[in-house]
């Protein structure tokens, strides 16, 4: 069966390695948020809305993770 847009999809995850939040002085209303992966770079444009909900619901979620010790 062809599973619709809402339902979820197990989608391969691959290690963060590193990020980088890049700006372009032509584009101020946007900034591009490029992950590393052990499968290479990706790059996501990101609003400040999107950002500022990124950023708590990160916030929110490392809260609830154990301490590294």
């Amino acid at each position: 069966t062809q599973e619709t847009a809402t339902e979820e999809q197990e989608l391969p995850a691959h290690p963060i390695r590193a990020y980088q939040l890049i700006t372009d002085p032509n584009r101020p209303a946007v900034v591009a948020l490029a992950i590393e992966t052990d499968q290479g770079h990706s790059l996501f444009l990101a609003t400040r809305e999107i950002l500022e909900d990124l950023g708590k619901d990160l916030l929110d979620r490392a809260a609830k993770m154990p301490v590294k010790g």
